[in-house]
């Protein structure tokens, strides 16, 4: 029992983006004026599910290859023996349904989007289909399926109409997940490494990558200029909090490599910091004003 619950953990790979999907969920709820609610928690928890269940179809689906693979067998709990497929599809299945359930609960558009979003999770890797083996809709699926519909679910789960602020951050967490792909891809690309790398890079090859990245990196900074100071999304305190937790995130790492003589933390550490700093000041935009209000604390 203990050896099939820590498969299914490690099947959701929760790890890998459960800081990251917090950021474009609340800056949707924040575009569209919402507030700490059940519908913040239960979006959020229902856009969890949803990047799960795309992880958990996508390691059912590697499994008979990844059991060859020196490199990927081990990152598979289902090629590594954790868990049986079986078990592992059953799973992946409940919580498919279960992000059914909570989507239609938010109301119309969220179940719209929320359904688009595990269709696209499906897709994704399932033999016949891959859309993670198709140039470009690699990157434009993976970059919708963790940032722009969890955005859109974020921002219908409070508002049935788009309002004139919420072009900008979406654009922002679009083009930023793009950027951040592409970098990914391209540094397995230059590192030969053997993991699974994405069709459009390898199709476009580097010099055309590189200046894909800089066309997003552009439009992201732009984009992100204007949703963090020019439009009423987040106030400044907030932004001005997610600078301080991501120094307070890399400062001790840096001041204990520099006194070992070692190398400065590499690039997936500074994007993690800089995640659950961002995250976590979202979520304290919500909280600090509920919490304000229930114990009438004076401080908004």
């Amino acid at each position: 029992m203990k050896k099939t619950i820590k498969g299914l953990a490690k099947l959701t790979r929760f790890s890998e983006y459960g800081y990251y999907v917090i950021v474009p969920s609340l800056l949707g709820v924040a575009a569209a004026k919402g507030s700490f609610s059940w519908q913040l928690l239960m979006v959020l928890l229902a856009n969890w599910m949803t990047v799960g269940f795309a992880y958990m179809v996508n390691d059912i689906e590697d499994a008979p290859d990844d059991a060859f693979s020196v490199d990927m067998v081990k990152s598979n709990p289902i090629s590594s023996g954790l868990i049986a497929p079986k078990t592992a599809r059953i799973a992946t299945l409940m919580m498919g349904l279960l992000a059914v359930v909570l989507f239609a609960r938010l109301g119309v558009w969220p179940f719209i989007f929320g359904m688009i979003s595990l269709t696209f999770g499906f897709l994704y890797s399932v033999k016949y289909v891959q859309l993670k083996s198709v140039v470009f809709f690699d990157i434009v699926i993976h970059s919708l399926l963790l940032s722009g519909l969890t955005f859109l679910c974020g921002y219908f789960s409070f508002i049935s109409r788009l309002n004139r602020v919420w072009f900008w951050p979406f654009v922002f967490v679009v083009a930023i997940h793009i950027y951040l792909q592409l970098q990914r891809d391209l540094n397995d690309l230059r590192s030969g490494s053997k993991t699974k790398k994405g069709r459009t890079v390898v199709h476009l090859g580097e010099r055309s990558v590189i200046l894909l990245m800089i066309a997003t990196g552009i439009l992201g900074a732009f984009t992100g200029i204007v949703t963090l100071f020019l439009v009423d999304v987040i106030p400044s305190w907030v932004v001005l909090m997610m600078a301080i937790l991501a120094v307070l995130f890399i400062l001790p790492v840096w001041i204990k490599l520099r006194r070992e003589d070692g190398e400065m933390a590499n690039e997936v550490f500074w994007r993690s910091a800089v995640e659950r700093a961002a995250a976590l000041a979202l979520f304290l935009y919500f909280l600090l004003p509920w919490l304000d209000q229930v114990f009438q604390l004076g401080w908004f």
